[in-house]
């Protein structure tokens, strides 16, 4: 049996040397509750995130043959330990990186044919995958500096003010909008350290500053580490100015991240000041 036909969807199965062990495909996404939910009297909830769990799916293979029930057998006990990749086909051809959690379990439904039912694939976080998920319009969300209550959810140091935007042109959701009202945090960018910082659960990230003629440049940095210097000067009017996407990191295993910005207090020769603004976070899920 072809490695490369292991759980590869296929409409029916073919003969016993062939036979694919194809599950019924069209299961639905689930994530278990990764988040701390409070609700103070009288005021309004907030949430915090415990937890990097990943997806689950429930699997079945039905009218298959003995051969592919032995082989998904040697799937559960091989993977045990381990993890192996499943690619969503009839999804977008997502991978999800897991492995078996429940046993396989076989019944037989007829002559030389079994069912193998509602088998659980667990999705495990900080593995390294194939193929990282980047359908950015579909699969992400987006975080701003302020939830739809009014709290502030990006932490700061420093000389962070928070101000009104209009954002002239972004997109989101797929969704290219023009002066799209919202709340940025503003740093004059005259002490280098001061940072603004987002935690999130997810893979990898978007992260969207205001670039223009008196911005500066900034440091950003993923879980502590360096990713790059920004340089958010932009002449006005322009292309490159306005909110635009600072640094696009999609190769980012699951887990609890922290994207932090740090100012560095310098500016390109031709911009006026060194000012950082931070619009929001677009984080793939």
């Amino acid at each position: 049996m072809p490695e490369t036909d292991i759980l590869n969807p296929t409409t029916t199965w073919q003969s016993d040397i062939e036979d694919s062990m194809t599950p019924d495909y069209g299961f639905t996404r689930k994530r278990a509750t990764t988040q701390l939910r409070k609700k103070a009297v009288g005021g309004t909830p907030w949430t915090r995130e415990t937890q990097n769990t990943g997806h689950t799916f429930l699997f079945s293979w039905l009218q298959r043959s003995w051969l592919c029930v032995q082989r998904l057998k040697q799937y559960y006990e091989q993977y045990e330990d381990g993890f192996f990749t499943i690619i969503d086909q009839d999804g977008g051809g997502r991978h999800y990186v897991g492995r078996f959690s429940s046993e396989v379990v076989p019944t037989e439904t007829g002559n030389g044919r079994w069912d193998v039912q509602n088998v659980t694939f667990e999705e495990i976080p900080r593995v390294a995958m194939v193929e990282y998920p980047s359908d950015w319009d579909h699969d992400s969300i987006f975080f701003g500096v302020n939830n739809d209550f009014g709290d502030q959810k990006l932490a700061t140091s420093g000389a962070w003010s928070e101000a009104s935007y209009a954002a002239a042109q972004i997109t989101l959701g797929g969704i290219l909008r023009t002066n799209l009202p919202g709340v940025i945090m503003t740093n004059p960018g005259t002490n280098a350290g001061d940072w603004a910082q987002f935690e999130y659960r997810g893979y990898g990230f978007q992260l969207y500053l205001v670039n223009g003629p008196a911005m500066g440049k900034a440091d950003v940095y993923l879980d502590d580490v360096l990713l790059t210097t920004v340089d958010c000067y932009a002449a006005s009017p322009g292309i490159d100015a306005g909110v635009q996407i600072a640094v696009s990191q999609p190769n980012v295993s699951l887990d609890i991240h922290r994207v932090k910005v740090v100012v560095d207090a310098t500016k390109n020769a031709s911009s006026t000041g060194a000012a950082i603004s931070w619009y929001g976070l677009q984080v793939m899920r």
